[in-house]
């Protein structure tokens, strides 16, 4: 089987100036830096806390899980340094945008590296045992025939946000990734995820990966798309994601 995830060029220098941006460059390497419960924290608060106002009272932002919030206060109290780093950075972030409608949305641009980096840097750990192996992001999708730049429309959805794929294995994996929980209006991802495991027979596993907890992604699908079967869909939410 032929499979590539061809990256559009000039996509590719838009995102590595995103990611130059001093304080998304130090999250991200916080981020990097940890797994398990530490790395879960971290990206709960990037997942619920939307505006400048939540970061400065964590206690108010009721979607916020309260392990988190003992956590960061126990962070504030022991003045941990890294926490310190992400938290300043956070802000400033944050802070660097009005908080209005067209603000928050460029802010939400930002926010949305944060899961896809991290993705993209743990699969292609996964899959680092062979030079043969493609790990590519923000790419368009190419198997035997099908190709996602000619084949389907902007509007359909063309690219994914990462794919990988082990020629001489031939299996692989595609994932959409979310920064937060709100996936109203999506179907058409939740389809072009679909499309990619129909064409690939199945050799390529597809993933709906946020930082907001599984149980709670479902329920949104669930209200959003009732009655829609999911079952060819893997859902990873941040407890899956901290054990990668």
């Amino acid at each position: 089987m032929k499979v590539d995830f061809p990256v559009d060029e000039r996509s590719e220098k838009f995102l590595r100036e995103l990611e130059s941006d001093e304080d998304v460059t130090a999250i991200n390497a916080i981020l990097l830096s940890k797994r398990g419960d530490d790395f879960s924290n971290y990206a709960s608060i990037i997942c619920f806390c939307f505006k400048e106002k939540d970061l400065m009272d964590l206690n108010s932002v009721t979607t916020l899980p309260e392990s988190v919030k003992i956590w960061a206060k126990r962070k504030m109290l022991e003045n941990d340094d890294l926490f310190q780093t992400f938290f300043k950075h956070l802000f400033s972030l944050y802070s660097s945008y009005s908080q209005t409608e067209e603000g928050l949305s460029i802010l939400g641009k930002k926010r949305s590296l944060f899961p896809e980096v991290y993705l993209y840097h743990r699969i292609k750990e996964l899959y680092s045992y062979s030079e043969n192996n493609i790990v590519r992001r923000d790419c368009y999708v190419v198997i035997n025939d099908w190709n996602t730049r000619r084949d389907r429309s902007r509007e359909e959805g063309q690219k994914i946000d990462i794919g990988a794929w082990d020629p001489d294995k031939e299996t692989g994996q595609c994932y959409e990734c979310k920064v937060k929980f709100y996936i109203k209006e999506k179907v058409h991802q939740l389809k072009f995820l679909e499309d990619i495991r129909d064409h690939s027979l199945g050799k390529i596993h597809v993933f709906l990966a946020s930082f907001a907890p599984k149980k709670v992604l479902l329920r949104q699908l669930m209200n959003f798309f009732p009655g829609r079967d999911l079952s060819k869909i893997n859902i990873f939410g941040i407890e899956e994601l901290k054990n990668l």
